[in-house]
């Protein structure tokens, strides 16, 4: 039983330290994501997770009206097609974009991988799968025009604090406006402070089972 006690602790340790490889988080329109016309109230959401220093960003955006022409996430300018894995989403291009490259409202430029939609939908799903660890940087989406207080309107949307530079650590949400998407390296974020907590809780377990042990 004592082994058996043991064994449960260390594989309790070994999920808890595997955990903070995996974070979601969001933009909202009204709040962290800003849009035009009818996309003031769209959603941006991701979940990222590792394995094996295997990365998928998986996102989902939403719009409650007019169809979403394409969207760009941002990656870092050494980032290349060497980096994309399989079970990325097909169809990306991979440059560097600015307001004139069809992309109204942008706020300067962003080296990133841009996906063009065949179909009209009101919600997008993209997958990047790579070898590179998160980071905060920016998202960009558009659509075509509509009329807003009788003028015509271009949509598009990006996160509030696009074009500008993060020092909030990697983790759960959306570091005050940001996205997560590919760094520059495939080291390892630092872990969250709650899974500290787990390491910690189990660490002290061992170590009453190892005090129980000395008293008998």
């Amino acid at each position: 039983m004592k082994r058996l006690g043991i064994a449960v602790i260390m594989v309790f340790l070994l999920l808890s330290t595997n955990g903070w490889a995996t974070y979601t988080g969001s933009i909202k329109g009204g709040e962290t994501l800003f849009g035009t016309g009818s996309w003031d109230d769209a959603v941006l959401k991701w979940e990222v997770s590792s394995d094996n220093d295997v990365w998928t960003y998986n996102y989902v955006f939403t719009v409650s009206d007019k169809a979403i022409s394409h969207l760009i996430f941002e990656v870092s300018e050494t980032f290349t097609a060497e980096n994309i894995l399989e079970g990325t989403t097909v169809g990306y291009e991979l440059e560097l974009y600015d307001e004139g490259d069809g992309n109204p409202g942008m706020l300067g430029s962003m080296f990133g991988l841009k996906w063009n939609l065949d179909t009209e939908t009101t919600s997008a799903t993209v997958t990047i799968v790579t070898d590179r660890a998160p980071m905060w940087g920016d998202f960009y989406a558009k659509d075509g025009v509509e009329k807003v207080d009788g003028e015509k309107t271009s949509i598009y949307a990006y996160n509030t604090a696009f074009g500008t530079d993060s020092l909030e650590a990697v983790g759960y949400g959306n570091g005050n406006g940001w996205v997560m998407v590919p760094d520059t390296t495939s080291s390892a974020p630092v872990p969250e402070p709650g899974t500290i907590i787990l390491m910690a809780s189990g660490l002290f377990a061992i170590a009453g089972v190892g005090r129980r042990r000395k008293r008998k």
